[in-house]
């Protein structure tokens, strides 16, 4: 009668599963730490193991965070700054302020420019039809 190595092979399953967690928890903390995309292939083939892993239910806190970490990323499409490089809310109305105080200014030279255009079409008018031109 053969041996019952069942155990044996439960127990290696078991560490294959623990080093397959641990490389997908160095893959989220290296992208966290450095930025990235953050997508489920991308992470499943950074920590060597198959998307199938990742969406089994007892990995569901480590979808869990790749997801968090997923929706972190701007929309754009751009992979997200790690923390570190993250502009400040302090620096972000800094920037939007002065995008505001550029874009009023460049409002009122529009606004400006305009009035002079009418006023030389308005001239031009006059010209072609014979009147004197208004000082």
């Amino acid at each position: 009668m053969r041996a019952d190595n069942s155990s044996h092979l439960a127990e290696a399953a078991q560490r294959r599963r623990l080093d397959c967690i641990e490389r997908v928890q160095a893959a989220l903390e290296a992208l966290e730490r450095d930025g990235g995309a953050v997508t489920i292939a991308g992470v499943a083939a950074r920590a060597g193991v198959s998307r199938t892993f990742l969406y089994d239910d007892a990995q569901a806190r480590l979808l869990a965070r790749l997801r968090n970490l997923a929706n972190k990323q701007p929309a754009t499409g751009r992979p997200a700054l790690p923390d570190q490089q993250r502009i400040t809310t302090k620096s972000h109305e800094t920037v939007v302020r002065t995008l505001r105080h550029a874009n009023r200014k460049l409002n009122e030279e529009n606004e400006r420019l305009r009035n002079e255009l009418a006023v030389a079409l308005g001239q031009l008018r006059d010209l072609r039809r014979g009147f004197p031109a208004e000082r």
